[in-house]
């Protein structure tokens, strides 16, 4: 949406203006069973406000419960050339391959496109397992996207999301946008408001790990294992729980700011999104794979050692920006 606007920021500087990059682990119940979240962003509530006060782009979330207002929404703005950013269920998308049950409703893509009959173009990222994603273009239904948009299923359920942007008080972020982003990063990584969120969410994950054999069926365990791939590796997170883009986040930072602390944490942050990953991928193949045990054990101990790097780097940003 940026880009198309005019004004090239990097999705990189737009992670890291809004404060985007953090940690949450939270279980939800639903019904009779119980959902696990274990994400990489942070400030979820905020990012929108925080990114446009530091850019002056003015975005704001709509929802509807009317499906048929949000496509006629949609295609009114696709009529007159103008994308639109959406949110919807990743697991009712069709260039996605995820399982049949697979729900997850806090994904966002962009729609570009319409033939003006029954087919939508849209631009997302692929899900390539490691590395950086590649943008692609993907036709959809209206009868698909209608579904996946107001999807009922939980997590984050979308409610017919979409955004609307206002660039014309567009401003080139400077060295005190970027430091101000970066400290609240800090703030929320080292002093969470409770033990779910930050570094101290990292070692509350290690120790729920252990306890999921014994909470969940085979099956379920399974899906939560699976779920933890999905949420490092493949969920716009750029591979790494979103840390090897926040690191190039902060090489853009250290050319704005003059302040070569910041190509210290970037090497950092890169190194622990690396760990993230190969924590991500033992469980690409959770719906098959042996040892569950074994893996478990070892990805707990795995977000350990995460935290206390983690913690590490921030404290060293505080000390140096």
């Amino acid at each position: 949406m940026f880009n198309w606007s005019g004004h090239l920021l990097s999705e990189e500087m737009l992670l890291g203006l809004g404060a985007g990059m953090g940690f949450v682990y939270w279980r939800m119940k639903f019904g009779s069973s119980d959902t696990v979240f274990v994400g990489g962003r942070s400030n979820l509530k905020g990012f929108y406000e925080d990114l446009g006060n530091r850019t002056g782009v003015v975005m704001r979330e709509k929802h509807t419960t009317s499906a048929a207002k949000a496509e006629t929404e949609l295609l009114r703005s696709l009529r007159e050339k103008r994308p639109v950013m959406l949110g919807g269920d990743m697991g009712m998308l069709p260039w996605f391959e995820l399982p049949v049950d697979y729900h997850f409703g806090g994904h966002t893509f962009v729609a570009c496109g319409y033939d003006g009959k029954d087919t939508v173009l849209c631009s997302d990222i692929d899900q390539t397992a490691s590395g950086i994603k590649k943008g692609f273009f993907a036709p959809i239904s209206l009868q698909q996207l209608r579904n996946a948009r107001n999807s009922p299923f939980k997590p984050f359920p979308p409610k017919n999301l979409w955004l609307d942007f206002d660039f014309t008080g567009f401003r080139k972020p400077g060295a005190k946008d970027i430091l101000a982003s970066i400290n609240q990063m800090i703030d929320a990584e080292l002093r969470p408001p409770i033990k779910n969120f930050g570094v101290s969410g990292m070692r509350h994950t290690a120790n729920e790990l252990l306890k999921w054999p014994e909470q969940f069926s085979e099956r379920d365990l399974r899906m939560q294992l699976f779920n933890l791939y999905v949420f490092i590796e493949i969920g716009g997170t750029g591979g790494g729980c979103f840390r090897p883009m926040y690191s190039r986040f902060m090489k853009e930072g250290a050319d704005v700011t003059g302040n070569r602390a910041l190509l210290k944490s970037a090497a950092d942050f890169e190194r622990i999104g690396r760990e993230f990953s190969e924590i991500g991928l033992m469980f690409k193949n959770a719906a098959t794979m042996q040892d569950l045990t074994g893996r478990v054990h070892a990805a707990s101990d795995g977000f350990r050692a995460l935290a206390d790097q983690e913690e590490e780097t921030c404290r060293f940003l505080e000390q140096n920006i």
